[in-house]
């Protein structure tokens, strides 16, 4: 047959009743099950475990019109081969037989608008250098946090000569796996050489860091950080990667204890708070207690309430509102407001 419509992936040798997924979508897999088919275009991952308890692990892809992915599981070396490791002659063996495993497939499950919602922001180039070849999976972990453990190991072994350890330069040789993660250090948050009246402001207001954090790792681009957000939520979703709750974490940290850059760019964090909902409407409440700290979103929501409402920001007050009662609605927490959220409440005014 022609090239099917829209990208198909070829599944094979894959071993039954292991729960295969794509995006936010997961199905058994059987003896008869050739793939996937009807995937609209844009960014995608296909993942997979043995079960619900084992490491699941998956590969991003950018759909095009036309495109045939090829899937193998290498029992042998027990790895799954995507694309080009996959071999020439095995993938043009599958071409050819494309038509007998088109009836055999599932087409993309309803719901991709709940996909395109969570990846709105993020683009192809940024999940290129963020992921290595694309593969994720749930214990792959970040430069940074390699880069902390090399320290602690360095610092502890100081006296002894540790370069042939075999572990050390396990952690040393990650740079083909780790997640490469923008460095967000929760430690510089006050400028260098600053005055005491600085230090005091930097403490209170993340708006000098979120600056320079944008300039430096995001090259003045709030596409970009929004990408890395909703990247690190996702894995973190779908993988229940540690790392990448860390990394979605700090960012939600400082973009909610930002005041002045607030109202410099309201832009930026009205795409925030509006991503930040739809990341709680469709956040597993099993993951809930696991990832998330209800003081953490009382602070740091509670913080950014007050900001707001200082700044008389209306719309983004809305929005904080409403994802206060979503957050207060599904998982019962509940954030104190600096005044009642409620049209009749009392409005602060300058006498």
């Amino acid at each position: 047959m022609s090239r099917p419509l829209r990208t198909t992936i070829v599944m094979d040798n894959i071993p039954s009743d292991w729960i295969i997924g794509i995006d936010f979508n997961f199905f058994n897999s059987n003896s008869i099950l050739r793939g996937i088919k009807l995937i609209g275009q844009g960014l995608h991952v296909v993942h997979w475990a043995q079960d619900s308890s084992s490491i699941r692990s998956g590969y991003y892809f950018n759909a095009q019109e036309g495109d045939v992915l090829v899937m193998y599981w290498d029992t042998a070396n027990e790895t799954m081969l995507i694309g080009d490791e996959v071999g020439e002659v095995n993938i043009k063996r599958h071409m050819e037989s494309l038509s007998q495993y088109y009836p055999y497939m599932v087409g993309y499950p309803n719901g991709v608008s709940q996909w395109l919602r969570q990846v709105r922001h993020l683009k192809w180039n940024q999940v290129e250098y963020i992921l290595p070849h694309g593969r994720i999976d749930s214990v792959v972990t970040s430069t940074d946090e390699n880069n902390l453990l090399l320290k602690t190991l360095q610092s502890y072994s100081k006296n002894k000569n540790i370069s042939n350890d075999p572990i050390v330069n396990s952690i040393i040789d990650q740079s083909d796996v780790e997640l490469k993660f923008t460095l967000i250090d929760l430690s510089s948050q006050i400028r260098p050489n600053s005055s005491p009246e600085q230090k005091t402001k930097d403490s209170l207001d993340s708006s000098w860091f979120v600056r320079t954090l944008l300039v430096t790792g995001f090259n003045n681009n709030e596409d970009s950080l929004m990408g890395e957000f909703e990247l690190a939520y996702v894995n973190m979703v779908i993988f229940a990667n540690y790392s990448c709750s860390v990394q979605w974490l700090k960012i939600m940290k400082v973009m909610l204890n930002c005041k002045e850059l607030v109202s410099e760019r309201v832009s930026l964090f009205d795409k925030f708070v509006s991503q930040l909902y739809a990341m709680f409407e469709q956040f597993p409440e099993e993951y809930f207690t696991e990832f998330v700290d209800d003081s953490f979103l009382e602070t740091n929501v509670g913080e950014f309430d007050f900001t707001v409402k200082e700044l008389g920001l209306h719309a983004l007050v809305r929005k904080v509102i409403d994802l206060k009662q979503l957050l207060s609605l599904r998982f019962g927490v509940v954030i104190q407001g600096l005044v009642e959220d409620d049209e009749d409440g009392p409005v602060i005014v300058d006498l």
